[in-house]
């Protein structure tokens, strides 16, 4: 109840829809965003039948923040390796991994 309080003194609206996790009511903040107070995360509402391309477009989403979390890992690794050996792997792993983040990116545009 706290959370909701909170979302509707931010100026948050109150909609008619529920959350699909909780069933609690859900808000639209100012910025556009359907949010769910009990669940404290974002909401997506799709008209029938676009659910597939939605589930998808937030698979890619949650893909594409892996592979930045291994870029960002990997880079670290990068910066602290001296054997030569082990900075080639590293590196042809970050390649991979750049490709791959290169490749996902085209596909959300598509």
């Amino acid at each position: 109840m706290k959370q909701m309080a909170e979302l509707l003194r931010s100026g948050a609206t109150m909609l008619s829809y529920s959350c699909p996790e909780c069933a609690s009511p859900l808000f639209r903040r100012k910025t556009g965003e359907i949010w769910c107070a009990k669940c404290d995360r974002r909401v997506v509402i799709v008209p029938e039948g676009e659910e597939a391309s939605v589930q998808a477009g937030t698979r890619l989403e949650t893909l594409e923040r892996a592979l930045v979390d291994k870029l960002v890992s990997m880079g670290g690794r990068l910066s602290q390796e001296t054997d030569p050996e082990n900075l080639k792997a590293v590196a042809e792993v970050l390649d991979t991994l750049l490709a791959s983040l290169e490749r996902l990116r085209k596909i959300r545009k598509v």
